[in-house]
């Protein structure tokens, strides 16, 4: 198996010669969207020491392709239109997709119980948790209790076994942490595993990634490598984490320690995300790698999957399933990092209106680490992602917000 074979059913935009850093097209009407991503990347950092990419895609047609700077300043590896990053905690969205596919097949239901398909996970009181628990992080099971450390969390069988014996935590914070790092993800791989058969990797390649020609995968193969961005820290960005690095040394010790320390999804050395062995590994909450464009041709996707009408052929998603995975189930202010974070009953994150309510009304996506944003726009059938390797402490979304003002603009113009 390669995920190569992905890459051979990608389509590539027509040249255009650069006049400036930024490389890439945009069609008629969006023009403008190069000016903000200039300015973007100019307030990121020095274009030789990071690089970035935004993709948009209305109606399944890529009208935004741009990107620029270095993809790996060690290497001096030039940014393309083809370079992957890792979503990190951004993967969360994208693992949710996997899940509401399997629930659209009948495979399995988001308000059963995880025991359910795993019977092992019912002991320690953990019997009544169900999927939609795990999905929008109100399972009370937000970190580890036993000390892992980094090579630990590359190994998933472990951590779901290492899982089953954990109990809900006893902190009452527990149920209001609605960012976490590491143990949906290891429920859930679980979960598809049990259910389907495959391992989490395997089931998106040949279910949703394959099919669709997205170039968006849970772990590469060797011949990804040299496509895939180095990730570093802005000054900044590690100050939003208070805890310190933890692990098997006793990052466990309290509920920021074992949510956000053990270990950190941001170690010291952010060269750890750069390691082959970390880019194999199956990582299912952090380690989703996704181009630009096939981050926002799958918000494409799903955007008009959303508004079909009922009993309608859908890319991906029935309506139905879409229409339940973005009902509100759960808004708050997490206690460990600040923020306020809004899911619907699929895990999707729900994202308000903003200035363009005509386009992002209904919006849902990720906002992931240091500015790595995902968004689709049902009500415009248009997916946007915005891309980067080097992580900060400002929001990435802003951005966002001024691509779906030309959203706005092209809709108003045709």
């Amino acid at each position: 198996m390669t995920t190569s074979l992905v890459r051979q059913v990608l389509p590539r935009p027509r040249p255009r010669a650069a006049t400036t850093d930024v490389h890439g097209t945009t069609a008629p009407g969006f023009a403008s969207v190069r000016h903000f991503f200039e300015r973007a990347c100019r307030e990121a950092g020095t274009p030789g020491s990071q690089g970035a990419a935004l993709a948009v895609v209305r109606d399944g047609e890529l009208v935004v392709d741009l990107w620029q700077g270095t993809a790996d300043p060690v290497t001096g590896t030039p940014w393309t239109g083809d370079t992957l990053v890792p979503l990190l905690t951004g993967s969360h969205a994208v693992l949710a997709t996997a899940v509401l596919l399997l629930a659209d097949m009948g495979a399995l239901a988001l308000d059963r119980p995880v025991a359910e398909y795993w019977p092992e996970f019912a002991v320690r009181g953990k019997g009544a948790v169900t999927l939609r628990d795990v999905l929008t992080f109100t399972a009370r099971l937000p970190g580890m209790a036993a000390g892992i450390d980094q090579r630990d969390v590359e190994n998933p069988r472990m951590m779901a076994a290492l899982l089953e014996m954990h109990s809900l935590e006893d902190d009452p914070r527990a149920g209001g942490v609605l960012h976490g790092p590491w143990t949906a993800g290891w429920i859930v791989a679980e979960v598809v595993r049990r259910v389907d058969g495959r391992d989490l990797d395997l089931f998106f390649l040949e279910e949703i990634a394959g099919p669709l020609g997205l170039d968006v995968h849970f772990g590469l193969v060797p011949d990804q490598l040299p496509h895939t961005a180095r990730i570093s820290y802005g000054a900044d960005f590690r100050s939003r984490f208070p805890a310190p690095d933890g692990g098997a040394d006793g990052g466990a010790a309290d509920l920021c320690g074992r949510v956000w320390n053990n270990p950190s999804p941001f170690p010291a050395d952010a060269g750890v995300w750069s390691e082959s062995r970390r880019r194999y590994a199956i990582i299912p909450s952090l380690g989703a790698y996704a181009s630009a464009r096939g981050l926002a041709r799958l918000q494409g996707v799903l955007a008009a999957d959303a508004v079909r009408a009922p009993g309608e052929e859908p890319l991906l998603l029935s309506r139905r399933t879409l229409d339940q995975a973005r009902s509100f189930w759960v808004e708050g202010l997490d206690p460990l990092l600040g923020g306020v974070s809004a899911y619907g009953e699929g895990g999707l994150q729900l994202l308000d209106d903003g200035l363009h309510p005509a386009v992002r009304a209904g919006a849902f996506g990720h906002q992931g680490p240091g500015g790595v944003a995902y968004q689709a726009w049902p009500q415009a059938r248009t997916g946007a992602a915005w891309i980067r390797g080097r992580l900060t402490a400002g929001p990435g979304a802003r951005l966002l917000d001024e691509v779906a003002g030309a959203v706005d603009r092209a809709l108003r113009a045709g």
